[in-house]
């Protein structure tokens, strides 16, 4: 069976901060005919410059942040997705150019808040949730000498509950804080940024990591990150993250403002309880929330909208 032939077009994430579209475009062009564009323009001029015409054009990103701006969606005879990630950013401009491009299929990481805020494109919606690079985010079996680990940024507009968990435990001996490197590219010689399998080795040295789901309850890459580590996931819950598999006290343990202190202290004495959890949390990602597998579920999308499309 032939391979299908996708262009799929996106910002160069290589050696960004975190090159997660990086890693998914390497496991899907495993099972496809990949071609990567990082160019701005009409889409149709785009699509006349490659050797042959793609089954399916997928756009990343759609109009966020350093992403290639595409034009011309509407007049394209091929079928054609978009993504969106950062759901809250820019979204009345974003649905006028969803209407105006008669975009008919939206990829998004975030169910309910899609749902909530483009619920008139609910119809087109396709959720595919974030994912772990399993050849980076394993069990390196390090030592856990790193008790309790919060990574990332701060921003308290965005993450008030990260905030409060840093104020509360910053100066205690047993608690470990990696500041966010920031959202850019990162040149190889920077030795104090904590990226890529640097980043996933401190994840594994810890034996809880804490983080929160932002004010949007995003179900945040952190989850499924932390947990392929065989690290303890303490973090807040939602139905979303309960439909993914997340089951409180069985893969990850659910915490809010109130009782974030209290669990993270129960669940260092306990270290039977902790290693189950952190390895019931592992197995989960590292089956069902792989890239690996991501990029199975997507392609399997894709085959069910060409299906769908050459029969009407």
């Amino acid at each position: 069976m032939n391979k299908l032939k996708i262009l799929f077009v996106t910002r160069n994430d290589r050696q960004y901060t975190v090159p997660a579209s990086y890693y998914f475009i390497q496991e899907l062009s495993m099972l496809t005919d990949l071609y990567v564009s990082h160019r701005s323009g009409d889409i149709n001029e785009i699509v006349a410059s490659l050797e042959e015409k793609p089954d399916f054009i997928y756009i990343n990103d759609y109009f966020e942040n350093g992403s290639p701006i595409i034009k011309g969606l509407k007049d394209v005879k091929i079928p054609f997705a978009v993504g969106l990630h950062d759901l809250h950013y820019q979204k009345p401009y974003r649905k006028a150019m969803l209407e105006k491009e008669e975009v008919k299929h939206i990829f998004t990481y975030y169910r309910d808040k899609f749902l909530k805020w483009y619920p008139e494109f609910s119809a087109q919606m396709h959720w595919l949730p974030h994912h772990a690079q399993t050849d980076l985010y394993y069990d390196y079996q390090l030592d856990k000498n790193i008790d309790l680990l919060m990574t990332g940024s701060l921003l308290e507009d965005y993450y008030p509950l990260r905030v409060l968990m840093q104020k509360r435990l910053a100066k205690r001996p047993e608690f470990t804080y990696l500041p966010h490197p920031g959202y850019r590219h990162i040149k190889e010689q920077e030795k104090n940024t904590y990226v890529g399998a640097r980043y996933a080795k401190e994840l594994n040295r810890a034996k809880i990591s804490l983080t929160c789901d932002s004010v949007f309850k995003y179900p945040l890459m952190k989850y499924f990150e932390i947990t392929a580590c065989n690290t303890l996931l303490l973090a807040p819950y939602s139905k979303e993250l309960g439909d993914l598999g997340f089951v409180p006290g069985v893969h990850f343990v659910s915490i809010d403002e109130q009782n974030f202190e209290e669990k993270a202290y129960y669940y260092l004495e306990h270290e039977e309880e902790r290693q189950t959890i952190a390895q019931n949390g592992m197995r989960l990602s590292q089956k069902r929330h792989s890239t690996k597998q991501r990029a199975k579920d997507f392609l399997k999308e894709v085959e069910t909208i060409l299906a769908n499309s050459s029969s009407t």
